[in-house]
């Protein structure tokens, strides 16, 4: 049988997946096409692809993440 503690560390772990796999609005710097990107490549400053002029450029070097 499951405890209690293990049943919530599960459900803690899944909430913490969803957190880091959200989606986020972000915007090219250039041709500010938007596209939803996971929050835990946004969190890690990974590089991004713009899909619509292919611009590579980091999270943390644009002012255009989010709302």
């Amino acid at each position: 049988m499951y405890s209690s503690e293990n049943i919530i560390y599960v459900f803690y772990t899944k909430g913490l997946r969803y957190f880091k796999e959200r989606p986020v609005d972000v915007a090219c710097p250039v041709c500010e096409y938007r596209a939803d990107q996971k929050a835990g490549k946004l969190r890690q400053d990974a590089v991004l692809e713009s899909p619509a002029c292919r611009l590579l450029f980091r999270p943390s070097e644009c002012w255009c993440i989010g709302g």
